[in-house]
Parts: structure tokens; C-alpha cells; sequence
């Protein structure tokens, strides 16, 4: 699938470089930046090899040369072929043009990774993109503790470390309250709610539906987990299967780590399309009961593909506090991390 070209437009010099820069290095996979600090060489630019989506930041969006491309492209039906973006600085008092209401507008100073959800927003919304060609036989591993252990989530998270330095791994977290917000100290713009909205409605590239909400964590991609937990349940079974098909074969990932959390409509029907499934509990006879009350509901879904994808896991005896910050360094190369790797097959340290 050919790369997004992406122009950044500037006459902040430094600033169009870094920025275009870290796309190439960062995203490369997918898109690549370029940058101009000057209107001339962008025009001729433009006349070689037309940028994908271009970002207007200050001394650009003025030129009546790059309004009346702006114009030609506000009047075309149908998709654009050049998705323009206004780069606005809250710190000029400057007004944005009255021809910025046609177009998308996002601030100049933010987070990279910030900038690049937004513009996958945008880039779907907006129907210039073609779509991922389908990838079979991806691998789905689903994470399940019936008695909801408190490191379900931590084993999920290691595993899908464990397992990114070789492949592209996405991690989905199904979990009601998972708390990432307040773990991380990220401040979600979009989360599982929105990017299976956008999936679902069906109106833009997978790929690009995806990378508006994904964040990047230890060398892995996650979707942040539900907002309003209290709608998981309201959503049907055969949206949460469509959702996860569409991941596995049009994300572009090559493994998704599922972090499952009730038995929401279509559970197990989840738990088929994985390629491997995990169901984790901690020592103790409480954990123990809840367990064997799982492998009787399974057994009654008479299903032995199933059965034979099910691995039971009792984890190690674990500290239980809870501390911020370095928490996932010491669950990568603590015990966790050594047991995880273990049950991935995976070695540890340097190769």
C-alpha cells in the first residue's frame, strides 16, 4: 500500500522539519513528510508530485496562490485530491481565513503523535484514501480472567510487549473502568467507542479509522479502553465480531491482543475467531471456583475448536501494589515479564 505523502508548510523553518521529520521516521510504514519553509518551492512541488494531505501553518495560508488551489479543491465534488489542513497558533491574534470553514483546522503546538491522530481523522472522514488490502490469518489472542484478576491486564499488556519487537502488534481493551486514563496520565481525545464507530459506519479506510485513536506504548499500539464503560453493553454481538474481523484484516496489524472483560453479547463467538486463547486466574481457591465455573459454561457452547484454543494460566504470586509511572518497566522485566515470555515463546533481553 502506497504512503501517504504529507507536506508541512511553514515559514517556521525549524518547526516544518521536526515535524516532517519524525512522520518519515516514526510512521514511515505508512505515511512520509516532507516540509517547506518557502511559498516557491512548495508551488513547484505541487506541480511534480502532489502531496496527500498539507499542513498550512503561518506565512502560507495567506498566499492567494495556495487559496485559489484551496478554492479548486473546495469546489470538486466527490473526493479531494489534496486534503488541506489549517495549522492554527493560538498564540497569534491573527483570525483564520473566512475559506477555513471548508476545511479542517488543528493546533499548531501539540503533541506529534496528537497531530498524526487527527489528521487519520480527517484523512478517513474525508474519503481520499483507498482501503487496506485484506490480510488473512492474522494472529488474535484473547485474554479472559473469569474471576477478573487484577493482573489480566498486566499480563496483556506484556504479552503484547513481548511479542512487538518482531511483530505489529495492536492491543484492544474490552474492559469495563479500565482506569488508563488515571494510569497513564493521558487525556483521551477519541477511545474503543469512537474507532469502532468509525470502523462500523463503514465511510473510511480501517487503517486510518484506527490510527485516529491509537497511542503508541513500549514498541505496541493501543486503542484506549471505553469511556462510558456502561455502553460495552449496549453494543451487539455481531458488531463486536465485525470489529474485530475488520481489525485482523484490514488494519494492517499482524497481531491483536485482546483484553476482554464481561461477557458482553457475541462473547464467545470472540473467543472462536481468536487463534489463541488465554484465561489467566491467580492462586487461591476464590480464583480456583471461578475458573471451573468458566470451563462449564464453555463446555456447554459444545464447541471442541474451542476448547482446544483455550489455555488455562494460573500466574505467578504477584506484589499487588500499585505504583504509577515505571509500573510497566517492572512488569516487562519483572516476574510478569519473565512468565509472560515464557508462555510466548518469546526470549528475553537483547537477541
Amino acid at each position: 500500500m502506497r504512503q501517504i505523502l504529507i507536506a508541512v508548510c511553514d515559514t517556521d523553518r525549524t518547526y516544518g522539519q521536526k515535524l516532517g521529520e519524525w512522520l518519515s521516521l516514526e510512521k514511515g510504514e505508512r505515511m512520509r513528510g516532507c516540509s517547506f519553509s518557502v511559498l516557491k518551492n512548495f508551488l513547484e512541488f505541487q506541480e511534480k508530485d502532489q502531496a496527500d494531505v498539507v499542513l498550512l501553518g503561518s506565512g502560507f495560508w495567506e498566499e492567494p496562490a495556495i487559496t485559489a488551489q484551496m478554492k479548486e479543491t473546495a469546489a470538486e465534488s466527490g473526493s479531494p485530491g489534496t486534503l488541506w489542513i489549517y495549522l492554527a497558533d493560538p498564540g497569534t491574534r491573527q483570525p483564520l481565513p473566512e475559506l477555513a470553514q471548508h476545511f479542517p483546522v488543528i493546533r499548531k503546538y501539540q503533541a506529534a503523535s496528537q497531530i498524526i491522530r487527527e489528521i487519520c481523522f480527517y484523512y478517513q472522514k474525508f474519503g481520499i484514501c483507498e482501503q487496506q488490502p485484506s490480510l488473512p490469518n492474522r494472529e488474535i489472542l484473547g485474554i479472559y480472567s473469569p474471576a477478573h484478576s487484577i493482573w489480566q491486564t498486566p499480563f496483556a499488556l506484556t504479552l503484547a510487549q513481548a511479542l512487538s519487537p518482531k511483530e505489529k502488534v495492536l492491543y484492544v481493551n474490552f474492559r469495563e473502568c479500565a482506569g488508563f486514563e488515571e494510569w497513564l496520565g493521558e487525556n483521551y481525545t477519541r477511545d474503543l467507542l469512537d474507532v469502532m464507530y468509525l470502523c462500523l459506519t463503514g465511510e473510511g479506510n480501517i487503517s486510518e479509522c484506527v490510527g485516529s485513536g491509537v497511542y503508541a506504548l513500549e514498541g505496541f499500539d493501543y486503542i484506549p479502553p471505553a469511556g462510558d464503560s456502561g455502553c460495552l453493553g449496549e453494543i451487539s454481538g455481531r458488531d463486536y465480531l465485525q470489529f474485530v474481523r475488520l481489525l485482523a484484516e484490514k488494519s494492517g496489524y499482524e497481531v491483536l491482543v485482546l483484553d476482554l472483560g464481561m461477557m458482553v453479547s457475541g462473547f464467545f463467538g470472540l473467543l472462536e475467531l481468536c487463534s489463541k486463547v488465554y484465561v489467566v486466574s491467580e492462586p487461591g481457591e476464590l480464583q480456583g471456583n471461578a475458573r471451573k465455573h468458566f470451563k462449564r459454561i464453555t463446555a456447554k457452547q459444545d464447541n471442541g475448536e474451542l476448547v482446544k484454543k483455550i489455555s488455562y494460566l494460573q500466574l505467578p504470586k504477584l506484589n499487588g501494589e500499585l505504583c504509577r509511572g515505571e509500573k510497566m518497566q517492572q512488569w516487562i522485566w519483572g516476574e510478569l515479564g519473565d512468565y509472560t515470555r515464557r508462555i510466548a515463546g518469546v526470549q528475553g533481553g537483547a537477541d
